[in-house]
């Protein structure tokens, strides 16, 4: 193994080490200070869609440029999934329910065109789980893509999400959709029950989170002790 002791020798390594990862089917990702001097290289592999690290990984980068930088907030805002994601992203996790049976919900979320879009995602982001995917869907409307939570968190979590806008002087109206193993939903059909639910909340006297019923299919995700002990190795979720 090379000792590295100085900056000069760590900035040739680096140097050198993205060089040799062009030759094969990777990505990278740099991590570097403020003085923009290099402090890391994150590879992956090049057909890995992870937009979850990727996210993590320019917030990283983002906090430690600072003001000398991107700022932080942008950053993540940048790497926040479009529009053109969701459905591929909800895919992805659709397919995990059938993987684990374990359901999957999703918040629609829209806010008054008086808040900036970063003061939304920041009250968002508070509430969310580290499994959690936050997609953008208009400039004003954001989801909350929750696997292996159920209706009754979803709700639970909507509220916090409500309160914590609401602290920050924004208004919100949810609307939630979920997904049962044997559903067999595709993204077009969550996302059209997520917009339904939302549309709902415009209506005059109706309540600012709205959702589907929870009873219609929940024994379809139901699994035993072992079940679920082998589960855990598939999704890492805090069920607290």
């Amino acid at each position: 193994m090379t000792r590295i002791t100085a900056a000069k020798d760590s900035a040739l390594f680096f140097a050198d080490l993205e060089q040799q990862a062009n030759r094969y089917p990777v990505r990278s990702v740099k991590i570097t200070a403020k003085d923009r001097s290099l402090l890391g290289l994150f590879l992956m592999h090049a057909d890995a869609e992870s937009t979850e690290v990727e996210a993590a990984l320019t917030r990283l980068a983002g906090s430690f440029n600072g003001k000398n930088g991107v700022d932080a907030a942008s950053a993540a805002d940048a790497a926040m999934p479009g529009p053109s994601q969701l459905k591929k992203i909800l895919r992805a996790e659709l397919d995990r329910v059938q993987l684990t049976r374990l359901p999957c919900s999703m918040i629609l979320l829209a806010a008054g065109k008086e808040a900036a879009p970063t003061q939304i995602t920041e009250a968002i982001k508070e509430c969310l789980h580290h499994v959690d995917i936050l997609v953008r869907h208009s400039n004003h409307e954001f989801a909350a893509i929750l696997p292996g939570t159920n209706l009754g968190k979803a709700i639970l979590r909507a509220k916090t999400i409500r309160n914590a806008a609401m602290a920050a002087g924004i208004e919100t109206r949810m609307g939630i959709a979920l997904c049962y193993a044997n559903d067999r939903f595709s993204p077009d059909n969550l996302l059209a029950q997520a917009e339904a639910e939302l549309a709902r909340t415009r209506q005059p006297g109706a309540e600012p989170i709205c959702h589907v019923s929870g009873i219609r299919a929940e024994d379809a995700c139901q699994v035993s002790v072992e079940e679920r002990a082998q589960l855990f190795g598939f999704l890492v979720k805090d069920t607290n």
